[in-house]
């Protein structure tokens, strides 16, 4: 699908990963549409308030977008910490189902709204196409680590999703693929230490560095503009594989 001239939304579209999608689509010609709780859209892009663990918010949010929506990047998300119990008891299982409904419950939200709009779009291109959706997952989806149960809950689940929404959604001409980060550089990361950050980025094979967010948003500009990626997860992350747990987490 050519992105210029569509019409595509992005949750956590003000920051992070998202911020920097709603750029490269602005500047291939997409009107873009930010949907997030707070902050401001990149220049050229339109900020609906939306919080995605809120189905009326979302559907209020997606009333607000005038004609037809072809492109959705599930990208707002949160991070979390935590053991599902220790020798104190229990795990705080209020935090795990916050993770769970920003991450997993927020994208499924905006993905069955979007997606019902998607289906009442003219076919375009040679394939007739009407849409395209991309999820952020995480290599936690594949490889999480100590203490990250909400986390990759969350992000396998995405990842599992994905084939399972390409299939629901072939027969009205929409792909799904996701798109599976390793550490990037953005502000849900950005007050780690030093030492945490570069013993994370030793699981890296090449480059060994952290990825960056535009990075992110030119494969999913490369998954938008390739009709035959569809029901596929694509890991980002310099074929990191991170270990079970780090000096950090055992601490």
């Amino acid at each position: 699908m050519d992105p210029a001239g569509k019409q595509a939304v992005v949750t956590g579209g003000n920051s992070g990963l998202g911020q920097a999608t709603v750029e490269a689509l602005v500047a291939v010609g997409a009107n873009v549409v930010s949907l997030d709780r707070s902050g401001t859209a990149p220049k050229g892009a339109r900020h609906i308030v939306c919080d995605v663990t809120d189905e009326s918010s979302v559907k209020a949010a997606v009333d607000q977008i005038e004609g037809g929506i072809h492109i959705l990047v599930n990208s707002a998300g949160i991070g979390g910490m935590g053991p599902i119990a220790s020798a104190e008891g229990p795990g705080d299982l209020a935090a795990f189902r916050q993770v769970i409904d920003v991450n997993l419950t927020g994208a499924v939200t905006v993905a069955a709204h979007v997606a019902h709009r998607m289906i009442g779009n003219a076919p375009s291109g040679e394939d007739e196409e009407r849409g395209v959706i991309v999820n952020a997952c995480s290599i936690a989806s594949y490889e999480g680590q100590e203490g990250m149960s909400a986390y990759t809950a969350s992000k396998a689940a995405l990842a599992a999703l994905t084939l399972v929404w390409a299939r629901d959604l072939s027969r009205h001409g929409i792909r799904v693929m996701g798109v599976a980060p390793g550490f990037m550089t953005t502000p849900l990361v950005s007050g780690l230490p030093d030492d945490f950050v570069a013993e994370l980025l030793k699981g890296a094979e090449f480059p060994k560095r952290a990825g960056r967010a535009r990075e992110f948003a030119d494969v999913v500009q490369f998954i938008v503009s390739t009709p035959l990626l569809n029901g596929e997860v694509i890991r980002l992350d310099a074929a990191t594989r991170p270990p079970a747990r780090t000096l950090w987490s055992a601490g």
